[in-house]
């Protein structure tokens, strides 16, 4: 069972780390396509915080307890690498959900008015987000491997 755990927790982890950068380097060729295909962009990353993100984020989460209950007390919730673990997914829900969810339904409202200098404000406002949110999933996934503190 641990094993099970274990590769759904890294699953999980793969999947919202790839989403990330498929967020961020899809962004500039697709907004580059015209406003149609900007607009479009947009609503997609959107999407995938519904589809990808959150599922993932919530497999992550669910798996990481399980993990630590599974551990037959080797590990508990106030190790280091641990409590690191439950921030990550916390800051990246937190920021999904105030920054990069509602800025890309904002975004490709801007791009279907053709307003460019607002498109271009948040998109680079949710990019540097998107970012903060994948440094601090592979510092995590760096803290996890090491088992810091542990």
């Amino acid at each position: 069972m641990f094993e099970l755990m274990q590769f759904l927790h890294i699953l999980g982890v793969a999947a919202w780390f790839g989403a990330n950068l498929v967020r961020a380097f899809a962004r500039g060729p697709m907004t580059s396509e015209g406003d149609g295909s900007a607009a479009a962009w947009h609503r997609v990353t959107v999407s995938m915080g519904r589809v990808i993100h959150t599922p993932a984020a919530i497999v992550v989460f669910v798996t990481g307890f399980g993990l630590v209950g599974l551990a037959n007390d080797v590990y508990s919730m106030t190790d280091p690498f641990v409590v690191v673990g439950i921030l990550a997914v916390v800051i990246g829900a937190v920021l999904a959900m105030t920054v990069i969810g509602p800025n890309g339904r904002r975004i490709a409202a801007a791009y279907e008015r053709a307003d460019h200098e607002q498109a271009e404000s948040l998109s680079r406002r949710s990019s540097l987000v998107g970012w903060v949110d994948t440094a601090v999933l592979a510092f995590a996934v760096l803290v996890m491997v090491t088992r810091w503190g542990a």
